[in-house]
Parts: structure tokens; C-alpha cells; sequence
């Protein structure tokens, strides 16, 4: 099974405002190609529309990067993006930063490391870094009885 793939754009895809981050149409494309019907906005420009985060960022990346950016499905979510993630399904999150209860939320799920932090001030290449060691999501199992989840890495 294909794991979900969360995307955040400030911090992630864009470097700032007025530009993508190194390696943004490279990483979307490397994405696209391997997760064409589980890649997902998890993002405040995305609220149920997916027009929306594309009619944000289009205008820094070129025409077969917005075709590409196009295909990206939305999520719904209030207050925390962790929930706007399926948890029921493996995944891998892709952000700059996070709230308190998202991290606890995270954390409660066993699926913790499955947030791919990233920080382009630290790393200006890190997205080229993440498309030569895709990283691997853990899958986690939720009981319906208050019980710890088990989990596992996926291949």
C-alpha cells in the first residue's frame, strides 16, 4: 500500500515568498510520480480546495510543475493539522513546524517519525537530500480499545 503523503508549502516547498525552496519542481515531481493518488495539501492555504494552494505558489514554478501541483488532493482539518491526516493509512508528513497538540497527537499514534521535519535554514537542499533517502513511514495499527498502537515500518 502506497503511504499518504502530507504537504506543508511555507518552509517546505517555498523558501520564503518570493521563492521555492531548492529543489521544490524536482522533489513535487519525484512525489508525483511515486505517490500520483496519495499526495496531499496539509497546509492553511488548503481548506477542502486544492485550487487554492496552487493558485498561491504557481507563479514561482513552471508550467509542467503546476500541471504537476494540480494533481495534489485537499484536506479539511480546524485547529490542528493532524487532523486532517488518516491515520488508518501509513504516512509521511511533510512540514517546517508544529503545534503542541500535533506533536502529542503524533506521539499518542505511535507514528511520531512519520513528521518529516523540515529546515531549509539549516539545509537549503534538503529536499533533493529526501528524494536521494526517501524516508520510510511507520505504520501504525489503532486499536478500537484504549490500548497502545502497535506499529511498524513500512517498505
Amino acid at each position: 500500500m502506497s503511504p499518504n503523503i502530507y504537504l506543508d508549502i511555507d518552509g517546505v516547498l517555498l523558501a520564503n515568498d518570493l521563492y521555492a525552496a531548492d529543489g521544490a519542481a524536482e522533489f513535487i515531481e519525484y512525489v508525483l510520480t511515486r505517490f500520483p493518488n496519495t499526495t496531499y495539501w496539509l497546509t492553511t492555504h488548503c481548506q477542502g480546495d486544492a485550487s487554492a494552494p496552487v493558485r498561491h505558489i504557481a507563479h514561482l514554478f513552471d508550467e509542467k510543475t503546476v500541471e504537476l501541483l494540480k494533481k495534489i488532493k485537499p484536506t479539511s482539518w480546524e485547529t490542528a493539522k493532524t487532523r486532517g491526516i488518516d491515520f488508518s493509512k501509513p504516512f509521511l508528513w511533510f512540514d517546517d513546524d508544529l503545534f503542541y497538540e500535533e506533536k502529542q497527537t503524533l506521539l499518542e499514534n505511535g507514528v511520531f517519525d512519520n513528521l518529516i521535519e523540515v529546515d531549509l535554514a539549516k539545509n537549503y537542499q534538503q529536499l533533493r537530500v529526501f528524494m536521494q533517502s526517501f524516508p520510510t513511514p511507520i505504520e501504525c495499527i489503532i486499536p478500537k480499545t484504549p490500548t497502545s498502537p502497535t506499529c511498524s515500518e513500512t517498505i
